[in-house]
């Protein structure tokens, strides 16, 4: 079933994720973050996977405040030039047409960048920053050069992306120049509390802490798919509210909740399945340490057996 088909199987008159803004500690930095570079007018990147919320957080930052804002947001998989980056600059701050010949057009921007930063601070807000040529970026360096009236820079740069746009080959000097910020994601407590918020009422409290431990939960998109995938697996088998074994099921999450609901110890698992007592508890608390990801995941999945068969034979 889709997104809205298993809400509306759990009477949902309205998408709950679509509602939801929550402010996140991610968001605290973007938004500390984002003050500072208003201040001395620097150039930033926010770096996160699709899914973190880094439109949310920069919107909330924003909020309610008396900037300029000059968005350039590309066409689907076009490739940002500085040309782009202009346009949007004359159109957003003037009535005037843009100027055909490159060098005119710089005076342009220069003058209307000059002129507004005057009264209020102007921010430039690149998404999908990842597109953005070498070249690119090496004019807004150089943009961020330009003086009016004794005033320099003119603008706030702030760069969007999904990886770091200064990964490019010949950008080092812009690199020098520009802070990078990479969003750390939900954590297990915003993942609780997410939750709670949105479809909560059909969850165990024990489903719940179970998906807060799961890597993939801790982006906004990935996590609604989690919520709405054991939602629609409870439905097939049954059950109107989800519990740690229709999460087990799918993700294989939640060990620490499930080592509790069977009764079990660290050393009771560490005899059955002939790991060391240290490995188990690492497992269990879903830290890999020094283990390969093939030794780590395959050790998880023995213990996961294990539990399973324990939960089986328990609601049998």
């Amino acid at each position: 079933m889709t997104k809205l088909e298993v809400l509306a199987e759990y009477g949902f008159k309205r998408d709950p994720f679509k509602a939801l803004v929550m402010e996140t500690a991610d968001f605290t930095r973007v938004k500390r973050i984002l003050s500072l570079a208003i201040e001395s007018k620097a150039m930033i990147s926010i770096i996160a996977d699709r899914g973190f919320g880094k439109s949310d957080a920069l919107e909330l930052a924003i909020k309610d405040k008396d900037y300029s804002i000059v968005r350039v947001t590309p066409n689907d998989k076009e490739e940002i030039k500085v040309g782009d980056i202009e346009q949007e600059i004359i159109l957003k701050l003037s009535q005037e047409s843009v100027k055909r010949t490159r060098v005119i057009r710089t005076h342009q921007v220069r003058r209307l960048l000059g002129e507004e930063s005057r009264q209020r601070p102007v921010i430039i807000i690149i998404e999908e920053a990842h597109r953005i040529k070498g070249q690119t970026l090496r004019s807004l360096k150089t943009m961020r050069e330009m003086e009016w009236m004794g005033i320099r820079p003119l603008a706030t740069i702030v760069m969007i992306g999904q990886y770091d746009p200064m990964r490019k080959r010949g950008v080092e000097e812009v690199d020098l120049r520009t802070d990078t910020f990479f969003m750390k994601g939900l954590t297990s407590h915003e993942i609780k509390k997410y939750i709670d918020t949105t479809v909560g009422n059909f969850f165990e409290p024990d489903a719940i802490s179970a998906i807060a431990k799961l890597k993939e939960a801790r982006n906004f998109l990935e996590l609604q798919k989690i919520l709405t995938s054991v939602m629609s697996y409870a439905l097939e088998i049954g059950k109107k509210k989800v519990t740690t074994m229709e999460v087990f099921e799918l993700y294989g999450g939640g060990l620490k909740e499930l080592l509790k609901i069977t009764n079990s110890t660290i050393g009771d698992i560490s005899k059955e399945t002939g790991l060391p007592r240290s490995t188990v508890s690492m497992n269990i608390n879903n830290q890999q340490g020094t283990m390969s990801d093939k030794t780590f995941n395959n050790d998880r999945q023995t213990i996961s057996d294990i539990l399973k068969k324990k939960i089986e034979e328990k609601v049998a």
